[in-house]
This record gives C-alpha cells, structure tokens and sequence, in this order.
C-alpha cells in the first residue's frame, strides 16, 4: 500500500504565519500628551481602546478570524533605542502585576495566539540609536547567555504559566555563543535570520549563508537537538509602498495609475512560495514609536493595507494558518516516523518522538485509494474522503475495510 506523508497539515501548500514582533508591556507617549495615541502602545495598554491588541484585532484582521498570530515578546523591561531620550515611556515586565500576567497569559491561552520568547531586555542603549546593541550579541559567553535565558523564561513562566517553546532572536542578531545558548535551554523552534534578505543581499550574520532560496525559505534545523528553525520569509510592508505613495508626485501617480500591475507583481514573491511549497511568515512589529523619534518600521499601522491584501490574496489558496508551535510540532512528527506496508490493504505507523512533543495528527495521501473507511489501532473508524487523511497517530496496525 503506497502511503505518502504530506509536507504541511491537511496537505496545504504553505504554512501561513503571522509574526509580531515586540509585544510588550511598553508604552512610549511620543507626542507627549500623557495620553494614548494609536500607534504609542506596544501591549501597556493591552486592549484598551487605541491599544495596538484591539487595532491588530479590530482593524488588520477583522476579516480573517482564520489567521494565526505568534507574538514576540521581551519579557523584562524592554529598553528604548537611546540613552536619556525626551520622549516619555514606560516600560515594565510582563510579570510585574496580575492584570499584566493575565493579559499575555490570556493571549497565549487563545488558540489563535501564541507567545514566543524574544529576550529579556532585547539589548543594550547607546547614545544614538546606531550605537543600540542587540541582546544575543552581548553575550560574551555560553554560560552568560544561558543563565540570562533561563532567567527570562522564568519571567515568562510566572506570567503565561507554561515555558515558552519557541522565540526569536532580537534583531536577527547574534554570535557565535547564540545558536548553542537555545540549543541548551530547551527551545522546540527558533527563528534565526531575515531569510528574504537573499533575494537582495547575502548578509551572513543576518540572513544566514544559505544563497538557495529552495532551502532557505524551508524549515531547517540546529544543534545538537535538533531545534527546528522557522525562516522569515514575508515583509509585512511587501505592498505599503504602493498604497501609501504620495499621489501628488509624478512618481506616486505613476504608482496609482500602475496600481494594479504593481500589486500583482509584488504578490509574484508569495507566489514562489506557494509554488514550492515554502514557509509564509509574515514579519511585523506591533507599533511604529520608538523613543528616538524614529519611525519602526515594518508596523501593523503603515502596513494594514498592505496586509489586509496579502491575506486576501492568501485566503485564495490552499494555505494552513498556524502559530511557530503548531508548525514546528508538525514539522517534529513528521521528521519522526515513517509508515510501513504491512499488505495491500493495511500499514504500520513507527514514530521516535523527541524534544517531549506528543503524538498527534500527520496528514497522508494514499495515492490511488478513494473513499474508504480505515479502522486505527484502537478500532475506531475514520472515512477518508477522496485520498487525503488526517491521520492520528496510535501504536499498532491500521486497516482499510
């Protein structure tokens, strides 16, 4: 019996990932009027009205409740870009009191969020913002760089009451303690690199050196255990440009009048993703202040149009929308076991579960059947419509009658 293990859950194309970055229990007043703006609130003011939660929720993703979202989060107090800035802020950890722990341990517990781990502090201030130091490129050894991630995901662990499994590094940014440092702190995934950098730039330290897109926009993994590495793969901000172009310039009205044709050629980089059946992570950040007087970009506000039509454009394909764990879990299983003809009407299902993830669903293609009904190992029954089946994984033999 040919029995193939599909690539992604539920046999879809790509993987679709909503990654936020920053999240956090930060608010920076950058008109300094002691009052919330839209745009101020990096999680502060969790979701109060003008809070970035309720924009993200209400505004950029009204009409796609099917779209997962795995936040980023620096669990300490988030520094700002400079030294002794004039704008006012306030940042605190996620822990520092009951209504901030369950604000974030609210949003991880909805199955349509997940918080990831995304340092302590995330760096280092400098006098301008050029002089900012990312927090994986302090480390000036292992053990340094482990006790600090252990620390943080104790913060995590008292806010969100579970530790985290996955994160990313702040910035993109590391050294050469970095990779080992998440290898031994028990991450199941990580994100390392800016990996859409390689159609532009190769930049080792920040996109990998990795110059086969093939490859370089597929899960990959690390260390000693394994650890499964999600690529970044989308910029939020992949359309902005031409939705927020000045139409007043010759340029912007020439962006207007090609509006379209530019749209469609833009979304010619997700479709080479979806060709080869690649990681669609889409990278944000949940607010555009910064205490330096710059503008963060990409930002779920500058780019909701920008998004708002990616994930119109998505909801066209044969995508699966998932959070970094429900990917990598899936990614886990399916490195794991391998399934065994037994005859022509029944198989064998052998799994080597690592790194303390349960067995669960693997999606199959059972080539040339066609609805049937299959019996597990603990006699219930399944019916297979057409070829492809979400298969639970059980100890034992299973049967097609």
């Amino acid at each position: 019996m040919a029995v193939e293990i599909c690539k992604w859950f539920n046999n879809a194309d790509c993987p679709v990932l909503l990654m936020v970055d920053d999240l956090a229990n930060v608010w920076v007043d950058t008109n300094c009027n002691g009052e919330l703006d839209l745009g101020e609130d990096w999680g502060y003011w969790k979701n109060a009205d003008n809070s970035s939660f309720r924009y993200l929720n209400e505004v950029v993703l009204k009409n796609f409740p099917e779209v997962k979202t795995t936040f980023f989060v620096p669990v300490g107090r988030r520094l700002g870009m400079i030294k002794n800035s004039s704008i006012p802020s306030i940042s605190e950890r996620i822990d520092c009191d009951e209504e901030t722990k369950s604000f974030f341990r609210d949003i991880h517990q909805n199955p349509k969020y997940e918080i990831a781990y995304h340092g302590t502090t995330h760096g280092q201030v400098g006098n301008t913002n050029l002089d900012f130091i990312q927090e994986w490129e302090l480390f000036n050894s292992l053990e340094e760089a482990v006790q600090t991630i252990e620390y943080g995901k104790k913060i995590y662990e008292n806010a969100i009451g579970v530790m985290p499994k996955g994160g990313k590094y702040c910035g993109y940014a590391s050294n050469q303690f970095s990779d080992t440092s998440i290898d031994h702190t028990d991450f199941l995934w990580w994100c390392r690199y800016w990996n859409r950098g390689v159609e532009e730039e190769i930049v080792p330290d920040f996109t990998g050196k990795d110059g086969n897109p093939l490859t370089n926009y597929d899960v990959k993994f690390f260390g000693e255990n394994n650890v499964i590495d999600i690529p970044s793969t989308v910029n939020g901000a992949l359309l902005t440009g031409i939705y927020n172009s000045n139409f007043k310039s010759i340029k912007g009205i020439a962006k207007r009048i090609l509006k379209t044709y530019l749209i469609y050629k833009k979304l010619e980089q997700i479709d080479y993703l979806l060709m080869n059946k690649l990681v669609i992570s889409i990278q944000e950040h949940i607010a555009p202040s910064r205490d330096d007087g710059r503008r963060q970009s990409p930002n779920i506000f500058d780019d909701t149009e920008s998004l708002k039509r990616i994930f119109e454009y998505l909801n066209t394909k044969n995508v699966w929308y998932c959070t970094g764990t429900e990917l990598a879990k899936y990614v886990c299983l399916r490195e794991n076991i391998c399934i065994t003809s037994v005859d022509t009407n029944s198989f064998i299902v052998q799994q080597k579960i690592s790194k303390g993830v349960e067995p669960g669903v693997i999606t199959v293609n059972f080539d040339e059947r066609k609805d049937f009904k299959l019996v597990l190992p603990d006699q219930s029954v399944i019916y297979v419509e057409g070829s492809i089946c979400n298969l639970p994984i059980q100890d034992g033999e299973y049967s097609i009658i």
